[in-house]
């Protein structure tokens, strides 16, 4: 079976996917804006296992990314190491997805592969909740059309302003803690990050479908999804290759 590269260039972190939505071999890696494509080349080459047999298999590349200083540097990289052309999701890409905004060329790239990934899962209407730097919401109705949604202020960076603005919080792990109510400031926090994000979620999803009128099947990705998905009262499916199954689709649509 035919695989591809997927690669979901994001704020924090850049994720690169080798294979199809029948089954990812998934690689991250912390996003700098100064890397060059040669440092790229480099890095893909030490982090990825291309198995000789593979190599033959990988028939080209997609990117999405939000990160423009070092898109290109992405593209040569990749082109490079696979010795193929890749799509990059941009300007004149088809991806199947009428985007009903103000203006759509503001939609991020990452944004139409998820909703892309999320519709074809779904089916039907569709809301997608990426919790990564920022955590976003996108609603798609049952013609594949975008309608619009929300952007709040992700986990990490609601922590990261928590310890800059006040002196004597610390820094938490951004994990489950045991009670709402902590028994002490390092719980209290942990508690008001998690399950404080979590009840924005149910509450933003609740809202959406109420202005919306839709019945939505909710798909959950992003690093953190994991820890925020069990939580939520709210029925709905994680998916962590979410956003590698829309890239994958806009590829083909492309080549």
């Amino acid at each position: 079976m035919k695989k591809i590269i997927a690669i979901d260039v994001g704020n924090s972190e850049t994720t690169v996917g080798v294979g199809s939505s029948n089954g990812w071999t998934g690689y991250r890696f912390t996003t700098r804006k100064t890397i060059t494509s040669d440092e790229l080349l480099m890095m893909f080459k030490t982090i990825i296992d291309l198995k000789p047999t593979e190599e033959n298999l990988i028939e080209g590349g997609v990117i999405c990314s939000v990160v423009p200083q070092i898109t290109n540097s992405v593209a040569t990289a990749t082109s490079k190491f696979i010795s193929k052309e890749v799509t990059v999701v941009g300007p004149g890409v088809k991806t199947g997805l009428k985007v009903n905004i103000d203006n759509p060329k503001e939609l991020g790239p990452d944004r139409i592969a998820n909703s892309i990934g999320g519709y074809i899962k779904a089916q039907s209407p569709v809301v997608i909740v990426d919790l990564g730097t920022a955590t976003t919401f996108d609603l798609v109705n049952e013609k594949k059309e975008y309608l619009g949604g929300a952007i709040a202020p992700g986990i990490k960076i609601s922590l990261d302003a928590l310890n800059a603005r006040t002196s004597s919080l610390k820094s938490v792990e951004l994990e489950t803690p045991k009670n709402v109510v902590g028994k002490n400031t390092y719980e209290a926090i942990q508690s008001g990050l998690i399950f404080g994000h979590t009840s924005m979620i149910d509450s933003m999803i609740e809202k959406i479908i109420l202005e919306s009128g839709l019945k939505p099947k909710i798909f959950i990705t992003g690093g953190l999804g994991k820890v925020i998905h069990p939580l939520m009262n709210i029925k709905s499916k994680y998916e962590e290759d979410l956003t590698l199954d829309g890239l994958e689709e806009i590829y083909k649509l492309n080549n």
